[in-house]
């Protein structure tokens, strides 16, 4: 998984940094920009728990309003009350870590820092119980995880891309060039 100049150029923009470690892209908009990159989950040799970014600016911003709204919160609780939901929860975590472990096999990583990475839930998830952030749960879905946090917060946005009078992702590309 390398990425090319060009992907890391967007991605840098779009996350407003640049990213340390290789990545592949998963998931682009109509405009053909990323919204989601897969992580190598090593960066600069040290174990990097995120195996999926939601990189889109507009997505990041529609999902950061959710999060305000205090849905994270409600997640949670409805992770302790509904069992169906929360037994789908957990799958998504086995499977995300199934796909961090075919990774990991062509990865020059030891045991230990092999480990870090696998003990850990979606996201770096200690509590598999918890949702850590609903960017990196959408970004899971989207990944081809099925995420029931992701798939609901999928739902519920009433657009999943810029429109054709406002592409951010060209707006930065024009700032940068």
């Amino acid at each position: 998984m390398e990425s090319s100049s060009a992907e890391k150029k967007i991605v840098s923009l779009q996350l407003g940094r640049i990213l340390k470690n290789d990545f592949g892209i998963v998931r682009v908009c109509e405009w053909g920009f990323p919204q989601v990159i897969q992580s190598s989950l090593i960066a600069e040799g040290k174990p990097f728990p995120t195996l999926f970014w939601l990189s889109c600016p507009f997505l990041k911003e529609e999902v950061s309003r959710f999060e305000s709204a205090g849905m994270i919160a409600e997640f949670e609780k409805r992770l302790e009350e509904d069992e169906t939901f929360a037994g789908e929860y957990l799958r998504a975590h086995s499977q995300t870590a199934l796909l961090k472990e075919e990774l990991l096999e062509k990865a020059p990583v030891s045991e230990e820092q092999k480990r870090l990475l696998m003990e850990r839930g979606i996201g770096g998830i200690r509590n598999l119980k918890r949702v850590k952030c609903l960017h990196l749960q959408l970004a899971n879905f989207l990944g081809g995880v099925p995420n029931p946090v992701g798939r609901e917060v999928w739902n519920l946005l009433k657009k999943t891309q810029c429109s054709y009078e406002r592409v951010i992702c060209g707006e930065l590309l024009s700032k940068y060039e």
